[in-house]
């Protein structure tokens, strides 16, 4: 019998293990079930290199590289012209996010490397925005013939969640991600969003995330790739899966409001529903505060303002590594001012060992390090720790981005 499909129907494929032709056959079931037409096409493909190191340090934060040459395979078997993996790097350039996920021999002949840091932008706008109106999107996204999303599935302390949906931001250039991403975090992401609609999606939950995602989420195995024509209706199911009702995913229920797709997942036509009941599980969910750290560290927070999605949330994530390991020794005695107003400070801050982080603590900026933004950058604190020698470097590998910024200073093409 004919499978019957509609605009809302949503995939669920069990996916024992990263196993690349498993994932090429599943990926061809959904796509020829309900995908888009690919013969001649080109396809820009964006997956999440949010964190990059090699598996298995990041199988709960990045998609994998099993499922980009799984899924770049499927797109070629149906006839696609052209295939573009497109992503950044927050720790260097492009090139070392490539490099470090060790995704490249997955790729071989199947499809090209996109540096997004390095690629031409065009100005697109959003009517009736939430909050932002206008961005500089790549121009090969807005021109290819089809767009795929590939997120991975985990929790996010500054978003709630990253899905297919969130997976947009990673399409700016990072001084753009960073304007609202504060207390309008989950409004920017909405308006991101409608700039350019995926035509599927295919989200990683062979090993999804929890805890404190996105940069050091804990995996979870739940064996299955989850497929849909609606990002929207994917990311409601991906909601839960993880023990989260979508409406407490803000940017899913604004572009819920705005008719973009369902609301709930009763709404959702599943294929698959038995492995969505068999796998679904509360995940641990992230905390955003400062409350769960040692008395060595001191923390002086504005009581007006302290954005979780912004600064605050830019301190957690650098100290997450930390709380993780149960070592403190690097950090001990930092101190750490955000928000405002902030009032009643020690006469003994040491100016070499205090982070004033973010526009709303700059009134401050003679009694520490001043790392400006609103938001601050993701990685500024992590950097200026390594700078000082009080903590290493990140745990990818050095040589990654070495090459990495050695490929895009001198024009070298990645072998």
């Amino acid at each position: 019998m004919a499978m019957t499909t509609s605009s809302r129907t949503v995939f669920l494929s069990d996916q024992p293990g990263y196993d690349p032709e498993a994932i090429r056959l599943s990926t061809r079931r959904m796509l020829e079930a309900d995908g888009p037409s690919l013969r001649g096409k080109s396809v820009f493909l964006k997956p999440s290199f949010v964190y990059p190191a090699r598996p298995p340090l990041n199988r709960g934060v990045n998609t994998q590289p099993e499922v980009v040459g799984g899924v770049a395979a499927a797109l070629r078997d149906l006839g696609a012209r052209r295939v573009w993996v497109a992503e950044d790097c927050l720790a260097a350039p492009s090139q070392a996010g490539f490099l470090a996920m060790g995704v490249l021999p997955y790729m071989r002949g199947l499809a090209e490397p996109v540096f997004l840091h390095q690629e031409p932008r065009r100005l697109v706008s959003v009517p009736e925005p939430l909050v932002e109106g206008e961005f500089r999107m790549p121009a090969r996204l807005m021109d290819a013939d089809v767009f795929i999303s590939l997120p991975k599935i985990k929790v996010n302390m500054y978003a709630t969640v990253t899905l297919s949906v969130k997976n947009h931001i990673g399409l700016l250039l990072a001084p753009d991600r960073l304007k609202h991403h504060h207390h309008d975090l989950h409004k920017k992401i909405a308006d991101l969003y409608r700039t350019r609609l995926p035509d599927f999606v295919i989200s990683d939950a062979i090993m999804a995330g929890e805890g404190q995602g996105p940069m050091h989420a804990d995996p979870v195995p739940l064996n299955l790739l989850l497929g849909a024509r609606s990002g929207l209706a994917a990311d409601v199911v991906a909601a839960r899966l993880m023990g989260y009702a979508p409406e407490e995913v803000e940017h899913l229920r604004f572009l819920s409001d705005q008719g973009l797709g369902p609301g709930s997942a009763e709404e959702v036509e599943l294929e698959g529903a038995p492995l969505l009941e068999a796998r679904a599980r509360p995940f641990k969910r992230p905390r955003t505060d400062l409350g769960d750290f040692p008395s060595s560290l001191r923390f002086f927070v504005g009581s007006e303002l302290a954005c979780p999605a912004g600064c605050l949330g830019m301190i957690r994530g650098s100290l997450d590594r930390f709380w993780q390991a149960g070592r403190w020794g690097p950090v001990e005695g930092l101190s750490f001012l955000v928000g405002k107003p902030i009032e009643d400070l020690p006469a003994d801050l040491d100016p070499g060992r205090t982070f004033v982080v973010g526009d709303c603590a700059e009134p401050h900026r003679d009694r520490g390090i001043f790392l400006p933004g609103c938001s601050a950058a993701p990685m500024a604190i992590t950097w200026a720790l390594a700078r000082r020698g009080v903590i290493r470097p990140l745990k990818t590998r050095l040589r990654d981005l070495a090459f990495g910024m050695a490929c895009d200073y001198l024009g070298l093409p990645l072998r």
